[in-house]
């Protein structure tokens, strides 16, 4: 199950994000991130608003905390426009924060996170990142410095721009008639349903609702024939979890496994996601899944094939545990191995990490292994 690839389509239908009853009510928020240097700046927080499909583009640090993250928040979305009901981002650090959860509690502020490795999630801010992009990209200079300059006209331009999926700008959408541009008398960006709606907001905002539903409704047929039903995955149940995304120290993806585990669904955190159980070495990894990460644990019908893991070892009078190899080592503010136990293949328990000081009975196992790999990181 860890080393073979699955041929089956992906699991789990579209879960779509719920049609927002007026603008500001639900919005996005994600990071364009590796920029090079601009006045200072390196990264993008992009806001994106559901119904209007208005958007934000907000210079910043890929060093930003979630204090620095609430602050920006506060100045361009709070303080103009209130407090959204929903909110949706990746699972990047600066949202899973403590920090963020109470402003959102404080504020009645549903937080929505997508599940990891999942864009599908949010899909709306991703595609609105690829056109920032392709706007800086066509406008910016050789040495790519000017784009914090560029920007406020790339939000214009966007914003003035009528959206596929309503028909309208989110100029329009927000305010119910378009800004006045004066550099070209002649250039009409306003679209045709625009000029001719009665610019009375509740209408216009129904309006919205109904084009944004059927839009759903035409993409919603053709996602979902690419994808398969997911199992009935259940709480206390095992499963494996696809390892592409996952970096770890082994040399070549091609050669390493396909999947990690198995390990235990703890909670269904959505309709489509799940919370399991990882094992102490991926204690950084965030373990909310998508279910297309996913893959159920078929049950072994070979009678006695799992063994019981063996019982401890006594030296001198303390109760030890035999490894089976050391597969790997690196020095994270002291020298550590990567062990595997013996006796606990395809357990939570296989792999550790311990430092040079819980080895001191398997001094040969050490010798061994950097006969092995001379390169690798060592006793000093």
């Amino acid at each position: 199950m860890r080393s073979k690839p699955q041929r089956h389509k992906p699991y789990g239908k579209l879960q779509q994000l719920p049609v927002p009853i007026r603008p500001w009510d639900s919005i996005s928020m994600d990071f364009i991130e590796k920029l090079p240097p601009s006045l200072g700046y390196d990264s993008i927080l992009v806001i994106m608003v559901h119904l209007s499909k208005q958007g934000i583009f907000i210079p910043c640090h890929d060093t930003i905390t979630s204090e620095g993250l609430a602050k920006l928040f506060v100045i361009h979305v709070f303080s103009k426009h209130g407090v959204p009901a929903h909110v949706t981002s990746d699972r990047g650090s600066e949202f899973v924060s403590r920090f963020f959860r109470s402003l959102g509690k404080g504020l009645n502020m549903k937080l929505h996170f997508t599940s990891g490795y999942h864009p599908e999630g949010d899909g709306q801010t991703e595609r609105t990142n690829q056109t920032l992009e392709q706007y800086l990209c066509v406008y910016c200079n050789y040495q790519q410095d000017n784009w914090a300059d560029l920007l406020p006209l790339a939000e214009f331009a966007f914003n003035n721009t009528p959206s596929v999926t309503t028909g309208v700008s989110p100029f329009f959408a927000n305010k119910g008639y378009h800004p006045n541009l004066s550099l070209n008398p002649d250039l009409d960006l306003a679209s045709a349903r625009a000029r001719d709606f009665v610019t009375n907001l509740d209408e216009l905002h129904q309006e919205l609702r109904t084009a944004m539903t059927e839009a759903q409704a035409r993409y919603q047929g053709p996602a979902d024939r690419r994808r398969a039903p997911a199992p009935d995955f259940k709480v206390g149940e095992k499963v494996f979890v696809k390892a592409k995304f996952f970096r770890t120290t082994r040399p070549s993806h091609k050669l390493a496994e396909k999947f990690l585990g198995p390990f235990e669904i703890i909670h269904q955190a959505g309709p489509s996601s799940f919370t399991i159980r990882l094992p102490e070495n991926l204690r950084g990894v965030h373990p909310v899944f998508h279910v297309s990460m996913l893959e159920p644990e078929t049950p072994n019908t070979i009678p006695d094939r799992v063994q019981s893991p063996p019982p401890p070892i006594e030296v001198d009078g303390n109760d030890e545990f035999e490894i089976a190899a050391k597969i790997d080592c690196r020095h994270k503010v002291k020298l550590q191995y990567y062990v595997r136990w013996l006796g606990y293949e395809h357990t939570d328990e296989e792999f550790s990490w311990l430092s040079v000081d819980e080895l001191g009975n398997v001094q040969e196992l050490v010798a061994e292994f950097h006969l092995r790999y001379p390169n690798k990181p060592g006793p000093a």
